[in-house]
C-alpha cells in the first residue's frame, strides 16, 4: 500500500456555516461581511453566479443586494471557529495524519490499496461530514501536497466529480495540469508568477517541465520543491504539530469614532482578555505587550500611535497584562482625536513549561498563583457555557460603539441561550 496526500476544505466555509444554522437561506444568494460590517468577505455559489464581487464595501452594494434578494450576514467568528473545530476532529478520526492548515482547510494522509481509486472513500467521508456537521467539503487526492491542492481545485471545477478528484491514479496528468494557471499553483506567489509568465510559463504543466536550473537559479530550493512536487515527488511533508505562535494580535474597528480615554480603555481591556485567553489555550507566556490606536486612515489628520512595554516575568495572567496595557494606553492617548481602531499585541512568547520567577519575589508568586486559579475558573466557565458568561467587570463594553454586527446570526452553536427549542406533542 502507498500513502497519498489529501487536501480537504469546506466549500464557501463562512457561507456554509450560516446556511447550516439557518436552512431557510439554502439555495438563495448569501454574502458574509467583514468586521464592522465593512466589506464582503464570503459568498455562496448563488451570490457568485449573480455577479456579486469579493472585497467590495457593503454600503456600495447594499441596494443591489436588496434588489437581488440576497441575504446578508455579519461575521460570526464564534460560530465559524466552533464548526472548524468539529470538522477537524472528524477529519482526524478518518485520516492517519492530519495537518490543520487554516480554519477551513487541512492536509491529511491515508494508505491507498494498490491501484485502487479512493473515490468511494472520499464520497463516504463527504457524506459523514455533511451528516454530522451540515457543511459540504471538497477532497483532493494526490501523491504530494501540491498535486492534492490541484486535485481539490479540479474537484470543485469539474461538476461531474461531485467534490472529489483523485489525480494520483491518472497516468497522463498533462490535460489536467494544463487547466491550472501558474499563479494558482500552491506556493507560487505574485512575484514568482510574474517571473514565470515572463519566461512563458503559464500553467502547472509548463512549470513542471521547465528547466530546473532556471528555477533553482532564481528561487533556489523553494522553487525546486514546488516543481518536484508537481512531478509526484513528496518534498513538503505533513506537519501534525503546529509550531508555537510568535505573537498574538487582537484588534477591532469601532462602530463610530471614540474620543475619550475611558471608552478606549474598556476596549483595550476587552482585547487583552481575548489575547490572554488564547495565551493560556496555547500554553504560552508573554513578556512584552504593544498597544496601538489610530484615527481614520483616509483622513488628512491621520494619527497613529503605539507603545510597547516589557513584563518583568513572562505571564499569561490577565490582571498583570491589563495593568500594563492600561498604562501604555494612557501614554499614547491624545485628547480631541477621533479613534476608529485600537488593539493589543502580545509578543516575545514562550512555553509555560519553562517559566522562571524572580528569586526574591515570593509574595508576588503567591498572588499570581491566586490570579492564575481565577483565570482558569473563568476560562472553564466560558468554555462550557459560552464566551463572556463570566468576565472582568472592567471589560464590559458600551453596545453603542462596539463593532457593528447588525446582521449577526441569531442562532449560535456556542451559546446555550440560542439553542432552538423543539416542542413535541
Amino acid at each position: 500500500m502507498s500513502k497519498v496526500i489529501l487536501q480537504i476544505d469546506g466549500n464557501n466555509f463562512y457561507a456554509s456555516c450560516e446556511q447550516m444554522i439557518d436552512p431557510s437561506i439554502k439555495g438563495k444568494g448569501l454574502v458574509v461581511l467583514s468586521n464592522n460590517d465593512g466589506c464582503i468577505i464570503a459568498r455562496n455559489s448563488e451570490a457568485r453566479k449573480m455577479g456579486i464581487p469579493m472585497g467590495k464595501p457593503y454600503f456600495k452594494l447594499k441596494n443591489k443586494l436588496t434588489q437581488l434578494n440576497i441575504n446578508v450576514r455579519s461575521s460570526n467568528y464564534e460560530l465559524y471557529g466552533d464548526i472548524s473545530n468539529r470538522l477537524m476532529q472528524l477529519l482526524r478520526k478518518n485520516c492517519e495524519e492530519l495537518e490543520i492548515y487554516s480554519i477551513d482547510e487541512a492536509f491529511g494522509t491515508i494508505k491507498r490499496p494498490k491501484g485502487k481509486c479512493l473515490y468511494q472513500w472520499g464520497k463516504d467521508l463527504r457524506a459523514l461530514v455533511y451528516q454530522n456537521i451540515g457543511i459540504p467539503i471538497s477532497i483532493g487526492i494526490g501523491e504530494t501536497k501540491v498535486l492534492s491542492k490541484i486535485s481539490n481545485h479540479l474537484a470543485k471545477k469539474i461538476q461531474s466529480n461531485s467534490g472529489i478528484f483523485d489525480i494520483g491514479i491518472i497516468q497522463n496528468k498533462d490535460p489536467y495540469l494544463n487547466q491550472i494557471k501558474v499563479d494558482k499553483v500552491w506556493g507560487i506567489g505574485k512575484r514568482m508568477s510574474i517571473w514565470l509568465k515572463s519566461k512563458e510559463i503559464t500553467n502547472a504543466r509548463e512549470l513542471r517541465d521547465m528547466s530546473s536550473e532556471k528555477i533553482k537559479g532564481k528561487y533556489g530550493l523553494v522553487g525546486l520543491r514546488i516543481q518536484s512536487e508537481l512531478k509526484g515527488n513528496l518534498c513538503i511533508p505533513i506537519k501534525e504539530t503546529t509550531t508555537d505562535r510568535k505573537e498574538i494580535c487582537v484588534s477591532r474597528s469601532f462602530s463610530y469614532p471614540v474620543d475619550n480615554l475611558e471608552d478606549l480603555s474598556q476596549a483595550i481591556i476587552k482585547y487583552v482578555l481575548i489575547a490572554s485567553t488564547k495565551l493560556r489555550k496555547y500554553n504560552q507566556l508573554s513578556s512584552a505587550i504593544t498597544v496601538f490606536m489610530n484615527t481614520n486612515t483616509h483622513s488628512k489628520d491621520l494619527f497613529r500611535s503605539e507603545a510597547t512595554g516589557k513584563i518583568s516575568v513572562p505571564t499569561s495572567n490577565s490582571k498583570i497584562i491589563i495593568e500594563k496595557s492600561l498604562s501604555l494606553a494612557k501614554e499614547i492617548y491624545k485628547p480631541y482625536k477621533n479613534f476608529i481602531k485600537a488593539g493589543v499585541i502580545l509578543h516575545k512568547l514562550q512555553s509555560d513549561q519553562y517559566k522562571q520567577n524572580l528569586l526574591f519575589d515570593a509574595q508576588n508568586i503567591h498572588e499570581e498563583l491566586d490570579t492564575q486559579r481565577l483565570d482558569n475558573v473563568i476560562d472553564n466557565i466560558n468554555s462550557k457555557n459560552g464566551i463572556d458568561t463570566i468576565n472582568w467587570g472592567s471589560s464590559i463594553m458600551k453596545n453603542e460603539w462596539r463593532p457593528r454586527r447588525e446582521k449577526l446570526s441569531s442562532i449560535k452553536t456556542t451559546n446555550m441561550e440560542n439553542i432552538p427549542i423543539i416542542y413535541a406533542n
